[in-house]
């Protein structure tokens, strides 16, 4: 399974999804290619450019919004033509939407994107590394309010998870563990269990894919797992969710779930 946010399916918003149609053969030669591109924030002298009005459209993003992105880094910058003015090509295209992705579905905040995207530019490395490096990137940067990490180490010992004692994802686990705890609701050991199953299992896919993946497009399919696919579970676990209210009232017998691999 090859997933890449610069290339995005006709089933996605049209925001996401304008460029010109290719052939088949077409997509699969220049997938990699524009991916990368998409990336590094290079631009090719000898591809079609655009003034900033005409990126702006074809981002389905304002003018000041493009020169925000231009302005902080979340967009590289154009060939400049003059003192004052400057052409852009379709990495520009896709990067927007990237960011524009990363903001309205994965829910990231500009700073939690320029990690990623400094993750992003950087060569190729082993697929495993690649991982560690977005994993960290996209993990919470509030370093001034840390709360307490006991429960949260106390968890992942008991799951018997092999997890860095100062894992940057484990202050995510405590705040969560202490808003359920403030509400008299703090999930059972048995919760506990089923919900890092299904993350277990999601997480040796997520490591099988990007493993699997091209060298060059490897850091954009980690990115997806990293930073969208969050809200792409949060999504399955919700029509789940429903599918199962819907069985319980129409006394519908379900599949049987089978028993997960821990980690």
């Amino acid at each position: 399974m090859m997933i890449s946010f610069c290339r995005m399916g006709p089933s996605l918003p049209q925001w996401m999804r304008r460029r010109p149609r290719l052939g088949t053969g077409q997509r699969a030669d220049q997938r990699g290619v524009l991916a990368v591109r998409c990336l590094r924030g290079k631009i090719s002298g000898g591809s079609h450019t655009m003034r900033i009005s005409q990126l702006s459209e074809q981002a389905g993003l304002p003018v000041g919004t493009v020169k925000f992105y231009l302005r902080t880094g979340l967009l590289h910058a154009g060939r400049a033509t003059s003192a004052t003015q400057a052409v852009y090509d379709q990495s520009h295209v896709e990067r927007l939407r990237l960011v524009r992705a990363l903001l309205e579905v994965g829910k990231l905040s500009h700073a939690e994107i320029q990690r990623i995207l400094a993750a992003l530019s950087a060569p190729p490395t082993e697929p495993l590394q690649t991982m560690e490096v977005l994993g960290l990137a996209a993990a919470d940067g509030n370093l001034e309010e840390l709360p307490d990490l006991t429960e949260a180490r106390g968890v992942v010992e008991e799951l018997g998870w092999n997890i860095s004692e100062d894992s940057p994802h484990l202050p995510a686990l405590a705040r969560a563990l202490g808003a359920l705890g403030g509400l008299g609701v703090l999930p059972s050991r048995d919760r506990i269990r089923v919900y890092a199953e299904a993350a277990s299992h999601v997480a040796r896919n997520d490591v099988t894919v990007v493993t699997e993946a091209d060298a060059e497009i490897r850091a954009l399919v980690a990115a997806a797992g990293t930073a969208l696919y969050d809200a792409f579970l949060t999504a399955l676990r919700r029509l789940a969710t429903e599918n199962q209210l819907a069985r319980q009232r129409g006394r519908v017998p379900g599949q049987r779930a089978t028993t997960i691999p821990t980690a």
